[in-house]
């Protein structure tokens, strides 16, 4: 009678645990012959800091690589290169470009902002060579940073003020100090790489 009073508790007791659900198995670290254990994978998170990342992924990028061909004494000729569209709407003080140009002829390299870019067409620069020595003076226009006359030179600077930029490469008075006053046209060819330092 005893033995049929553990019976009954044992069988009571699977029944209850068939009930709620509940079941066994065997340690999963333990591969079964002819299988092979499942591997486990994490998708750690890796915290971000505004700003930093985006410095950091961006130090030295080739944001323009390309060839140029143009002809010279036209006013409304010239590249444009809207930084925007390298994905910075901003450039920010203290960001760094180098700007590397290679020209048949001699060119002008402006950086301006949006306020200048858009009357670019309307100014006629001005051959200095009292206050700036060999440099054209695109006054009123106050350009982010310009060179006159590049034919081969890789230029750094930084930026001082928060704005929308635009590069220029300039061949309008690469044939004559004329410019689109005169009435010589030449090709105006070479390459042009801006980076992000």
């Amino acid at each position: 009678m005893k033995n049929t009073r553990i019976a009954t508790l044992v069988l009571f007791a699977a029944m209850f645990i068939a009930a709620a659900g509940c079941t066994i198995s065997s340690n999963s670290s333990q591969a079964q012959p002819g299988t092979t254990p499942p591997t486990q994978t994490t998708n750690a998170a890796v915290p971000t800091v505004p700003g930093i990342q985006e410095t950091i992924k961006n130090a030295g990028a080739v944001l323009l690589d390309e060839s140029f061909s143009m002809r010279s004494g036209y006013q409304t000729v010239y590249k444009k290169y809207a930084l925007e569209d390298f994905g910075y709407l901003y450039l920010y003080p203290g960001d760094t470009l180098k700007i590397s140009v290679t020209a048949n002829k001699p060119v002008n390299v402006l950086v301006i902002g949006k306020t200048d870019e858009i009357k670019f067409d309307s100014i006629e620069p001005v051959w200095d060579t009292a206050l700036k020595q060999d440099q054209w003076d695109y006054s009123p226009l106050v350009p982010a940073f310009s060179q006159s006359n590049v034919e081969k030179k890789e230029m750094t600077f930084s930026i001082e003020d928060k704005s929308t930029y635009f590069l220029i490469i300039d061949p309008r008075f690469s044939s004559s100090l004329a410019g689109w006053k005169g009435s010589n046209h030449d090709d105006v060819f070479g390459t042009v790489r801006l980076t992000k330092i």
